[in-house]
């Protein structure tokens, strides 16, 4: 069992409801392979660094989960084809941070 660290941005076009139905897509996706999410962040709404089809904005997500390659494979291939999705990297970690990012600590700051 591999730990995965799985960022994707979403475009800034979708409603919440749209956006919860890709989280939860994507979610049940890991589930589906016998992954398990460990830890899910959300970052919110943040600038892009360049545009990116012709989005200006994006809806970033943060998921640390543990499971086979295999759930990468199919995340990603499904990721490729969703055109809600702007951007996305996985990469194997070795263990799951117990403290929150500093996006997270900074929201809760406010």
């Amino acid at each position: 069992m591999n730990y995965y660290e799985h960022t994707y941005i979403a475009s800034q076009s979708l409603n919440n409801k749209d956006l919860s139905d890709l989280h939860q897509k994507i979610e049940d996706l890991i589930k589906k392979n016998k992954g398990k999410i460990e830890k899910k962040e959300n970052w919110g709404l943040r600038q892009l660094a360049y545009p990116i089809k012709n989005f200006k904005k994006g809806y970033y997500t943060n998921l640390y989960f543990s499971g086979e390659p295999v759930i990468v494979q199919e995340l990603e291939k499904i990721e490729r084809i969703d055109e809600n999705i702007l951007r996305f990297m996985t990469i194997k970690i070795k263990n799951v941070p117990e403290e929150n990012s500093e996006l997270v600590l900074k929201e809760d700051n406010k």
